[in-house]
């Protein structure tokens, strides 16, 4: 290879494409170059892949020299346009075998025309689909060679040409005229990795779209499919990242109306329509799935009916309805929708405890001493007819014209001091937040969870699902127990909430456990307990009702305790899940009841501290109902102390919410 000054060279850069120079100097196996745009360059001898046959320019005026060297590029630029490859290989095929470069360029050209070598080796450089480069030569592929490579080569273009308008649809997604022509099949992708960020599984593909588009961030690619009119601005992001299913098939919507037609006045059962039997639960709830009897007796004692709807009456085991039920583990109930275990018109009609209807029911029938002692259990299957279906707040309202409910309200509180005196933690518990989104409009209000007839009604379920447990513990039914282990903790006597105290005792309070054997719930003060009183909307609670029905009925359990044990691994799993969506739903739109009120407002509420550390505060903060925790602040701070809640930061798509305090 004659590398002689003022020859020109392609070399091997750090392209496919070859680089163009004219020879300074070679010596010692480097030689240095001048490039195009008139710097200096050196690279070993074995880099170079073409050189004139001879010297071209002289090299003592460099700037000549780089001018010879534009107008020789410019040449080979030209010549390689019009080199058609196809063309050289058809004429090649025949005879597969190895040629120089020198070789190809006399089928095309004069054999010594420097450019027109200069200018296929550019060309075979760029398109390697004809010929394949093995030690300094090029070898035409076969037929089929060639064959197979133009395949991927279209599909190779195919998906190039596909990428390309996937990222101008995505640049084009917050355009909500043009949002309808983007690709349906990538739509769940793109919800997935706005609901789950870096846990979202996409393509390479996409991803490597969403780049280029500046949408790779969940939060800008959340804002744009809002802006499409994809997603809602308040979209349920937790529903989409958990798979919550939401609607139920036209399958399992006709076997529940099918069971809706049962004629219930037909079944065998207890007869216990006499009964005065009312249902209270929270406001708007339609789901009713208890209610209650009472009676005070001449000696002082008391009976207790709690009537539990009864939908394993009708919802057999491994039925589609049932399947659907397990899968869902309970009914999910956020500020702006709710979605039920079971299709409502089961769950809101046929079995809902609703007023002015016979229903069907187990029945769990509490005979009480007058000291609160629980002397007798019977449990049956019943025909209740409910008397009143009210919200707390309407019961309470009634209770100076209803003597009947206020001997009840009475009589809770007895039952309620017969656990205190078995060691249940008894205080005043910190008040619930309600939010709720109604016709658009964010309400927030406190509820006190221990006030009249709503502590009634939680005092009565505690007893039948503890009543409930001693009777499977006592007829050796397989059950699953909650179990709280612990001792019991002293509270000084208080009438109000007290945060200090109440956080003092939360973190000395074990998890509830399930648990296939009975043991004590101590924070209830309770030797066993269960939880049956929920069927509509646990699954747990429906399993154990097949449970007990069976026993009465002098039938073997429908589940061993194993199988019992191996179906509620499955329905816990959602259970915890929708635990999580509600829990985030409720966060979300008080957050943004915050945020609108932040608008107009600083922000600022009362609090208490409850603990300290060398970093951070804990606090109570009143409005929120709930503990929260900051970075300490620039003065001393100790439990019990009063403090100035400060509102620094709301972030609704991250569900952040960050505080200051201050002193009053």
């Amino acid at each position: 290879m004659n590398l002689a000054t003022g020859c020109i060279v392609e070399f091997s850069a750090k392209g496919s494409r070859p680089e163009t120079g004219v020879i300074l100097s070679a010596a010692g196996g480097s030689v240095r170059l001048l490039l195009l745009n008139g710097k200096e360059t050196s690279i070993p001898d074995k880099k170079v892949l073409h050189v004139t046959s001879r010297a071209v320019t002289g090299v003592a005026d460099r700037e000549t020299c780089r001018q010879n060297l534009i107008k020789a590029d410019q040449r080979r630029n030209q010549t390689e346009a019009g080199i058609d490859l196809a063309e050289l290989h058809s004429l090649l095929v025949e005879e597969i075998r190895p040629y120089s470069l020198k070789e190809l360029t006399g089928f095309l050209f004069a054999p010594d025309d420097d450019d027109a070598a200069a200018a296929l080796l550019r060309r075979l450089s760029d398109d390697r689909l004809y010929f394949k480069n093995k030690a300094d030569t090029w070898h035409p592929l076969s037929s089929d060679e060639l064959k197979t490579a133009l395949e991927q080569q279209n599909r190779k273009e195919q998906v190039e040409r596909e990428e390309a308008m996937l990222v101008e649809h995505l640049k084009k997604l917050g355009d909500r005229s043009s949002a309808g022509d983007f690709p349906v099949e990538h739509l769940n992708d793109l919800k997935n990795l706005v609901a789950c960020g870096e846990e979202a599984k996409i393509s390479k593909r996409l991803a490597a779209a969403l780049d280029k588009a500046g949408l790779s961030d969940p939060r800008r690619l959340f804002q744009a499919l809002v802006s499409a009119g994809i997603l809602d601005a308040d979209e349920n992001l937790a529903i989409i990242k958990y798979r919550l299913p939401v609607e139920f098939s036209a399958d399992l919507i006709a076997e529940a109306d099918n069971l809706c037609l049962v004629d219930i006045s037909s079944l065998s059962r207890s007869d216990l329509t006499g009964l005065k039997t009312w249902a209270i639960d929270t406001p708007g709830s339609k789901d009713r799935d208890d209610a209650f009897s009472f009676v005070r007796h001449t000696d002082g004692g008391c009976s207790l009916w709690v009537h539990v709807a009864d939908p394993a009456e009708l919802i057999l085991p491994g039925s589609p309805l049932d399947k659907e039920a397990a899968r869902r583990g309970s009914s999910v109930y956020m500020p702006d929708k709710r979605i039920h275990m079971l299709p409502t018109g089961i769950s809101e009609n046929f079995l809902s405890l609703s007023e002015g209807c016979e229903r069907l029911a187990l029945t769990f029938k509490l005979d009480f001493s007058a000291a609160g002692n629980l002397e007798h259990l019977q449990i049956s299957e019943s025909l209740i007819r409910i008397e009143r279906a009210l919200d707390y707040d309407t019961a309470d309202g009634l209770l100076a014209s209803e003597p009947w409910l206020a001997e009840a309200v009475k009589f809770a509180e007895v039952l309620k001091k017969q656990r205190e005196a078995a060691g249940a933690m008894m205080f005043p518990r910190q008040p619930e937040l309600s939010v709720k989104v109604v016709d658009g409009e964010i309400l927030v209000e406190r509820r006190n969870r221990d006030d009249l007839t709503q502590g009634m009604i939680a005092e009565f379920m505690i007893w039948a699902n503890h009543a409930a447990a001693e009777w499977c513990r006592k007829h050796a039914v397989p059950c699953l127990y909650r179990v709280q282990e612990g001792e019991p903790v002293d509270m000084p006597p208080v009438e109000e909430f007290d945060p200090v105290a109440f956080f003092s005792v939360l973190r000395t309070l074990r998890k509830t456990v399930v648990n296939s054997v009975p043991g004590r719930h101590s924070s209830l003060g309770l030797a066993s307990y269960t939880q049956i009183t929920s069927p509509l909307r646990r699954y747990s609670d429906l399993l154990l009702h097949r449970q007990i029905k069976a026993a009465i009925n002098g039938r073997p359990p429908v589940y061993s305790q194993s199988e019992l044990d191996q179906t509620m691994m499955i329905a816990d799993t959602a259970v915890i899940r929708a635990d999580e969506i509600m829990r985030d739903r409720e966060r979300y739109f008080l957050l943004k009841y915050l945020k609108q009120q932040q608008k107009s407002a600083e922000l600022l509420y009362d609090g208490v501290v409850v603990d300290t550390s060398m970093t951070e505060v804990t606090f109570y903060v009143d409005f929120l109902c709930s503990f929260r925790h900051c970075r300490r602040p620039n003065f001393d701070v100790t439990p019990g102390q009063k403090v100035i809640v400060k509102v620094n930061q709301i972030d609704l798509f991250d569900g952040i919410i960050r505080f200051d305090l201050r002193q009053p």
